[in-house]
């Protein structure tokens, strides 16, 4: 049995177990997930009888591509649903129909509650995270390649920063480097509304501690009100500090990292600033193993910032400051879960998250660090190969 095929078993026991007696898939990386291909398709899961892929467009593509042997061609519900009434798969009335409903959008719900009649619909997005949050081996391999592609955009950054330079030119060095090794040249999300220019963010000086609109918080100021975060058009100038922050993907699998940086000599106070995050960054990594929850791990990092008298500079500015400490990996950049106070599920095997403190004092600087994590049966590993220096450009 193939990677795919296991996928579908183990979802289709999901299903069993939380008494859906079928679910249709619809979000392009989950369709992707069980069926190998990315063309667009409506995938049918029954809890019990084999899976069918419905293509909407590139049909030829998408046989080849996928593993599946009932494909159809039809983006159609009405079509849809005369097929599975063929094979029997439809569920009856009052039974239970599982969807992606915080992702579809209201036009398809509206339509999906008219043509599948008196069934109950339920959301299923949570179920699909929880399976996807556990990598298998290639899927490790892959984002072990996407972290690769990270220390060429990190030696690019080191060759290209310097005084003068636009934090947009910064970024395009990252990106080149990033996309001329193999990079997919974009990411993907989970959220609805979230988006990075170039799939990250360089912020220098002031923007390092000023906080926009988007869910992180070293999020730079961007290049304009209607994408008001990631590099912008300032110069950097001596002794700011430097935040890059990027999702790189390579066969659609993410790797999530940060460094910082420094614009000529640190001065004493931003090298303690710095020191200071390692410290803390190093005691969650440390921490790390089967069992663990994201809460403990929250928490480890809130009584070191608390006891270096920067719990207000903690993952944001005052009031300004999130309540959280990292998240998953995979087909997305921010998948479930969130690293936080709210995560209880302890750490498994063969998870990957990512741990991203930061401190952010205006006046001074914002220092971030972030790595892959990979939870191994006896501990952790860092996927990545850029060290834990404040790099200083001279």
């Amino acid at each position: 049995m193939g990677i795919f095929q296991e996928r579908i078993k183990s979802f289709q026991n999901v299903l069993v177990d939380a008494e859906i007696e079928a679910c249709l898939i619809q979000k392009p990386r989950n369709v992707y997930y069980f069926s190998g291909t990315g063309q667009p398709a409506n995938l049918w899961i029954p809890a019990i009888g084999e899976p069918v892929l419905f293509v909407r467009r590139a049909f030829e593509m998408a046989k080849e591509e996928t593993w599946m042997d009932s494909v159809y061609a039809s983006g159609r519900f009405s079509d849809i649903i005369n097929i599975l009434l063929e094979k029997n798969l439809l569920p009856k009335p009052n039974q239970t129909l599982g969807a992606e409903l915080d992702f579809i959008s209201y036009k398809m719900l509206t339509k999906m509650k008219e043509d599948f009649g008196n069934v109950h619909l339920k959301n299923i997005t949570g179920l699909l995270m929880e399976q996807r949050f556990t990598k298998s081996a290639d899927e490790i391999h892959q984002i072990r390649e996407a972290a690769k592609l990270w220390t060429k955009g990190h030696r690019a950054i080191l060759e290209t920063l310097e005084v003068g330079k636009k934090e947009y030119e910064i970024a395009a060095s990252f990106e080149y480097a990033a996309r001329s090794n193999g990079g997919d040249g974009t990411v993907w999300f989970h959220r609805w509304d979230a988006g990075l220019p170039g799939g990250g963010i360089v912020a220098s000086g002031p923007n390092t501690w000023k906080v926009s609109g988007h869910a992180m918080t070293v999020t730079g100021v961007g290049m304009s009100p209607v994408f008001p975060w990631g590099a912008s058009s300032r110069p950097v100038e001596k002794g700011d500090l430097v935040v890059a922050d990027y999702g790189i993907s390579k066969k659609s699998y993410h790797a999530d990292m940060a460094r910082t940086y420094c614009v000529g000599k640190a001065s004493l106070e931003q090298k303690d600033l710095w020191k200071k995050l390692v410290e803390v960054h190093t005691a969650v990594i440390e921490q790390v193993k089967p069992g663990v929850t994201g809460s403990e791990l929250y928490q480890t990092a809130l009584n070191y910032a608390k006891k270096m008298n920067l719990e207000r500079n903690f993952m944001g500015v005052e009031e300004q400051r999130g309540e959280y400490l990292g998240h998953s990996i995979g087909l997305e950049l921010d998948e479930w879960p969130v690293i936080g106070p709210k995560m209880t599920h302890p750490l498994k095997e063969n998870q990957i998250i990512t741990i991203e403190p930061k401190f952010m004092v205006p006046g001074l600087g914002g220092v971030m660090v972030e790595d892959d994590i990979l939870v191994t049966n006896d501990g952790h590993e860092i996927i990545g190969e850029v060290n834990h220096d404040l790099n200083e450009i001279t």
